[in-house]
């Protein structure tokens, strides 16, 4: 949830913390299926906690503030976020995970000093983005040479010789990631081809008249893109004629929106596609059937939660 306030993306998420807490979980303990699990489906949250790539590109498509779906991704983004923990405390009480021993205020602190030169690093990203000082690639960047900076000098975890393996697991991270999008974006220009966002245009304008059945339809909809194409295309492809028939149904296109957003992000753990669930699945090298049936708990809470807004759009609305 705190990433997600940082990256927009994720991916981003899943890469970023994964490849820290994954191999650290299940070195303290865990078993690979529940590291992969809360790590992959917990991502999701990274597009829908602002800043988020995706309402960004909601926003142009349909006209709207982005500012607007900033403010209306807060609650749902924390809603999901503690329903996942609630479902991370159950398991944790059926598979008897041991608890840590309580740490004192002095330890706290001590710990909060060493960790203050890796803590700066989400400073400098949101800091510099925010004052103007650089973009959010130049930010990714500089965050870069500065934690390399911060591991040669301060902590000295890393060194000249620990360098080509560094590039190597982040250049196969990369790739992962560069491949599925640009095959989901490949799809999208075909499906775009053969003009399937009119004959869904003309099924949703013919069939559908009641805004609660028309959104329901939505997410089964997006849901299933989801399982085969990245959001971005998704949301460039359907959002453009599905608009107007949400505006005809008296439908916000704030909660269009969100919904659409959510729904989306399920689809980063559905296989085939299912990009965060690859990305999870690689770095604690689990198949990926069992990494499917792993965030299988938090992606139906998450469910759950969807379902809500989309029942309760005041959930959505409530800092409009």
């Amino acid at each position: 949830m705190l990433f997600a306030g940082i990256s927009g993306a994720s991916q981003a998420d899943t890469a970023g913390i994964g490849k820290i807490l994954i191999p650290n979980m299940m070195r303290t303990g865990y078993d690979d299926k529940m590291s992969v699990g809360v790590t992959a489906a917990s991502s999701t949250i990274g597009v829908i906690i602002p800043p988020s790539i995706p309402m960004i590109i909601y926003a142009g498509l349909a006209n709207t503030s982005v500012g607007a779906l900033f403010l209306a991704g807060i609650v749902p983004g924390l809603l999901i976020g503690l329903v996942m923990m609630a479902v991370v405390y159950l398991i944790s009480i059926r598979k008897n995970i041991p608890k840590y021993k309580s740490s004192s205020l002095k330890e706290i602190f001590g710990l909060f000093l060493n960790t203050l030169p890796a803590l700066l690093t989400p400073v400098i990203i949101i800091g510099g983005i925010i004052t103007g000082i650089f973009t959010a690639t130049e930010a990714a960047a500089i965050a870069t040479l500065y934690a390399l900076i911060v591991g040669f000098f301060v902590y000295k975890t890393i060194k000249m010789k620990d360098l080509p393996m560094i590039l190597t697991d982040t250049l196969k991270l990369s790739c992962l990631s560069l491949f599925a999008l640009s095959t989901a974006s490949a799809l999208g220009e075909l499906l775009g081809y053969f003009e399937l966002g009119l004959l869904v245009e003309k099924l949703f304008a013919t069939y559908l008249n009641q805004p609660l059945l028309f959104l329901l339809i939505i997410v089964l909809f997006y849901l299933f893109i989801g399982t085969f194409m990245d959001s971005i295309p998704a949301m460039i492809l359907f959002v453009p004629v599905i608009l107007p028939t949400a505006l005809r149904l008296g439908v916000d296109p704030l909660h269009l929106g969100i919904i659409t957003v959510i729904t989306l992000a399920i689809g980063l753990v559905t296989p085939p596609y299912g990009l965060c669930l690859l990305i999870a699945s690689s770095i604690a090298k689990l198949p990926i059937e069992k990494s499917f049936v792993a965030v299988l708990p938090y992606i139906s809470v998450e469910f759950f939660v969807l379902l809500l807004l989309v029942i309760y759009p005041q959930i959505i609305m409530i800092f409009r």
